[in-house]
């Protein structure tokens, strides 16, 4: 099968939409399946293999959803995609956030074959969805399948655009957070805690940085380490007290090879993110690096942790219960150990090797109905 992937974001760009996309390319490959992915600049660093990919359009930040979004821009955007897909004649295209503009709807515009949606995003509300739905409505007709990686994800774009959503959600590359050593300046026997996203309000790290000096009291051998970046990093400097300078460390952006040896040195994960997460890879990130996890109740959070069994989940913005959960944690060797044991086993779930065979048996399902219209 002649696959095309479009994605509105990919490396070197981080997130879970670029994960998902890196992940189920090989997988396809590896069973044999050509495949071409659609995306736009994202400043320097390309991948390995560049050879499979399109960049068309620069990419631009536009505020979304209490968060950075990014648009693809060009003038010459509808007609390099059109050459594009007239040149490849995919048997299938694939495209992530399929209603969000740019890259995606022109390339669902000009799409001649089967057309297959991810919808990624949880929202309470949508301010463009409830503007553009009429002009969007017929986009959306153009999807043969749609998938939905969570029930959150589902149930925000059902509330606009009507029809049948598979949900199917996003994997972890098991083997990259097994068995990796620590970061050597961090594994000299303090508590380590960690907090992996962007650094923007609605993943909370402000709540979490509060929530350190009440951990501190109750755990003085405790370090906060913080790894992400984004525009609000000098913001959130000044929630470090001085006394706790030297044990909360801002690390920046890391590398994806270097990744997997934070989540390694941590005794704890915590997300305490504020909403609108429809998934939460990052907590995957860390179950299946057999550590334990405090994170925000709220509702992406719970389709991957349930209270008590991988983690403990608690009221989102309350640094105090912040602080609780991760001293209990840490307090209880017992308790703790119970969490990763069953984060770890739950993570074997999400494998891409199990998840792009669900998404592969999508696409012949909607193969089949499509060729009998």
């Amino acid at each position: 099968m002649k696959i095309g992937i479009v994605t509105p974001t990919f490396y070197p760009y981080p997130g879970g939409i670029s994960e998902y996309v890196y992940h189920t390319y090989f997988e396809l490959r590896k069973r044999g399946h050509e495949v071409k992915i659609i995306t736009t600049f994202f400043g320097d660093g390309l991948t390995e293999f560049e050879e499979n990919i399109y960049r068309v359009g620069r990419s631009i930040p536009i505020l979304s959803n209490g968060s950075i979004g990014r648009v693809a821009f060009s003038l010459q955007l509808p007609k390099k995609i059109k050459r594009i897909l007239d040149a490849e004649r995919f048997d299938l295209l694939h495209i992530h956030e399929p209603l969000v503009p740019t890259l995606c709807l022109i390339s669902l515009r000009h799409s001649r074959t089967v057309n297959i949606g991810t919808f990624h995003t949880f929202a309470e509300f949508s301010l463009g969805y409830f503007i553009f739905r009429p002009f969007l409505r017929r986009y959306n007709k153009k999807l043969h399948g749609r998938i939905a990686v969570s029930e959150s994800a589902r149930n925000f774009v059902d509330r606009y655009f009507g029809g049948e959503y598979r949900i199917i959600p996003n994997g972890i590359d098991i083997d990259r957070f097994n068995r990796v050593g620590k970061i050597k300046k961090f594994d000299d026997g303090k508590l380590n805690i960690l907090f992996v996203g962007r650094l923007e309000p609605r993943k909370g790290v402000k709540y979490l940085l509060k929530a350190f000096p009440l951990i501190k009291k109750k755990l003085p051998n405790s370090r906060l380490i913080i790894v992400g970046s984004g525009p609000l990093a000098g913001y959130y400097r000044q929630f470090v007290p001085r006394a706790f300078e030297e044990d909360i460390w801002f690390e920046g952006l890391v590398t994806k090879e270097d990744l997997p040896s934070y989540y390694s040195t941590c005794d704890v994960f915590c997300s305490p993110a504020t909403g609108k997460e429809s998934f939460g890879i990052v907590l995957l990130e860390a179950m299946a690096s057999g550590k334990a996890i405090v994170a925000s109740d709220i509702e992406g959070y719970r389709h991957v942790v349930t209270h008590g069994q991988e983690g403990l989940l608690v009221k989102p913005r309350d640094s105090q219960a912040i602080a609780d959960s991760i001293v209990e944690v840490l307090s209880n060797e017992p308790l703790r150990r119970m969490l990763e044991e069953n984060g770890k086993r739950k993570a074997r779930q999400y494998s891409w090797k199990n998840i792009t065979s669900r998404i592969i048996n999508f696409y012949h399902d909607k193969m089949k109905v499509a060729s009998v219209h």
